[in-house]
Order: structure tokens, then C-alpha cells, then sequence
């Protein structure tokens, strides 16, 4: 999911709430319930709930593994974090990640697994946490601020070094941007599979979905029908949203292959991928439960490819 900055309009002062006012955004531009949200990160629906709400502050952890499955770059919801961490261990002078995460041992349902324990109740714990303890944690969470920015100061001075050694060009400055967001920070995961290799896989499980964009989309009825499509996988699979169980998504190319995954519960679901090179097409589809009408995408080739 190609989502951005979420929270609209002037951040909350409070770090702590800044970082739940944009889980909240997150979540609501996700258009995901609590309980797919749960699945989506192996963390318990009650855990969401409350971390959402501001009723318990979330681990570090649950913050990365929301960034993951919605295909987010994890950059400022970790600064946020950090802000937020940083300001609870300033006001209470107690260790600030010893929140809640007992979410993962919770089915991701909510059924089945242990319940974590209601807020408040381990607060008296961890406000004796070991003094030596937190202090490890507060200057551990200074250091990565300082190395980040650091990270991104050097990044600048790269892309201005750029731009001087091509006296300005501007069809440079697109390679010197690049170069400059390299530098500042840490690669993503290299993606599995790569054209006909990742035909019938799933494209989080490949890492194809990091650099996933909607190519084009449609509707049928309510379901909305995306084809998404990664460059670096040279694949596409298609996406459907506000369906119902049993409705049908498949992704399709004109070399023939087809793949294609039913809802099982919640109200979105995405296909396995189909290869995308040279003058292949791809198109997504969606089919409503029980046999009902089917309806699809246009026929896209490979972004940029000269058509005629």
C-alpha cells in the first residue's frame, strides 16, 4: 500500500500521541479491521485496539510489523516511536518498552493463547525496572536518533556534491536523489523472484510488494479491483477490497498464466503473481461469491514500453 503521511494537520505536541493519532490514521487508511490487522501482524486484534487507542503504548516490534504488511516505508513510524519512547522514559524515568507484547502469542483472531494483562496492571513493575536498565535503553534510543540524522546530513551533502559535479543538470539530479537516499538509509529486503520465477507466489512472502504500485484499477459493484505490479520483481498479482467471503480476485498476462485466491474471511485479499516483461500484458480481476459476475482491469503492459 502506497500510503504516505496519514495524521492531517498539525502533529499533536505530545510525542506519544503524535505516534498514536498516526496508527490511527494508518489503520483507518487501511481500511482494515482490528482483527485483519491482528492477522496481517501476528499480533492479537485486542493488542491493536488498545495500542490504537492510546490505552497501552506498543513495542517497537509491533510498529515494524505494521509498516511491513502494509507495505510502508517504516522510517517515520519508527521516528515517531522513538519520539514517543524518549518522552515516556523523560516523564516517568522508567524503561518505556516494556509495553505490551503479549499480542504475539495471542492468535492473530483473538481466540485461542493467553489474554495480555490489562493496562495498568504490570505498571507498578516496570516502574522499578532496573535504573541501569533504562538508561541503556534511553541512550541506545538517542544513538540511533544521532545516527539517522547523521545518516540524513550526509545524505544532503552527497547530492549537493552531485549536483556541483554536473554543473546542474537537471537530468542528473533524479541519479543524485537516489544516491543521496541510498546513502541515508539501510537497504530493503532483496526480492526473491524475478519474472517467470515468482508466477503462482505470493508477493509479500518474495518482498515483491515493497516496491508494489497500482498499475490501474475497477470495480465491480463494491469491490474495488486493483493490478499491482513491482519493477524489481517484474511481476503483477491483483488486490480486491470491500469484498465478501467467497469473492474471487486473479491476476492474468497474455502469455497465458493465470492465478487466482477466493476471500476466506475479512474483506480483502490479493493473488499470486504473474510475469510482466517485454510486450506482456497483465490484468486483475474480480468475481463475486457464488458464481456472480466477474469483471476485470484493462490489459496493461510494462510500465514505459512503446506501445504500437
Amino acid at each position: 500500500m502506497a500510503f504516505g503521511h496519514f495524521s492531517q494537520g498539525q502533529p499533536p505536541e505530545d510525542p506519544v500521541e503524535a505516534l498514536r493519532a498516526e496508527l490511527l490514521a494508518v489503520k483507518q487508511a487501511s481500511g482494515l479491521s482490528y482483527a485483519r490487522l491482528g492477522a496481517r501482524t501476528h499480533y492479537a486484534k485486542s493488542s491493536w485496539e488498545r495500542w490504537v487507542n492510546g490505552k497501552q503504548f506498543p513495542p517497537r516490534a509491533a510498529v515494524e510489523s505494521l509498516a511491513a504488511a502494509l507495505e510502508l516505508d517504516p522510517e517515520r513510524l519508527l521516528a515517531l516511536w522513538e519520539r514517543a519512547d524518549e518522552a515516556r522514559a523523560d516523564a516517568t524515568g522508567a524503561d518505556a518498552t516494556g509495553a505490551d507484547e503479549g499480542g504475539v502469542g495471542e492468535s492473530a483472531n483473538g481466540a485461542g493463547g493467553p489474554e495480555e494483562p490489562a493496562h495498568g496492571a504490570g505498571d507498578g513493575a516496570v516502574a522499578e525496572a532496573d535504573t541501569s536498565a533504562t538508561l541503556r535503553q534511553r541512550l541506545a534510543g538517542r544513538r540511533r536518533l544521532l545516527f539517522v540524522g547523521a545518516a540524513c546530513l550526509l545524505g544532503a551533502a552527497v547530492s549537493v556534491a552531485a549536483v556541483l559535479a554536473t554543473g546542474g543538470d537537471s537530468h542528473d539530479a533524479p541519479a543524485a536523489s537516489k544516491a543521496a537516499a541510498a546513502t541515508g538509509s539501510a537497504q530493503p529486503p532483496t526480492p526473491q523472484c524475478r519474472a517467470a520465477g515468482c508466477g503462482g507466489k505470493d508477493p509479500a512472502a518474495t518482498h515483491c510488494g515493497l516496491d508494489g504500485q497500482t498499475l490501474t484499477l475497477t470495480r465491480n459493484k463494491d469491490i474495488v479491483i486493483e493490478l499491482r505490479y513491482s519493477k524489481a520483481c517484474a511481476a503483477a498479482w491483483g488486490r480486491i477490497t470491500y469484498a465478501s467471503k467467497s469473492a474471487i480476485v486473479d491476476a492474468d498476462n497474455s502469455a497465458g498464466d493465470s492465478f487466482a485466491t477466493p476471500v476466506h474471511w475479512g474483506n480483502d485479499v490479493y493473488s499470486p503473481m504473474v510475469a510482466v516483461t517485454g510486450r506482456m500484458t497483465a490484468w486483475a480481476c474480480g468475481t463475486q461469491p457464488n458464481g456472480g459476475a466477474r469483471e476485470c482491469t484493462r490489459h496493461m503492459p510494462v510500465p514505459g514500453t512503446p506501445q504500437g
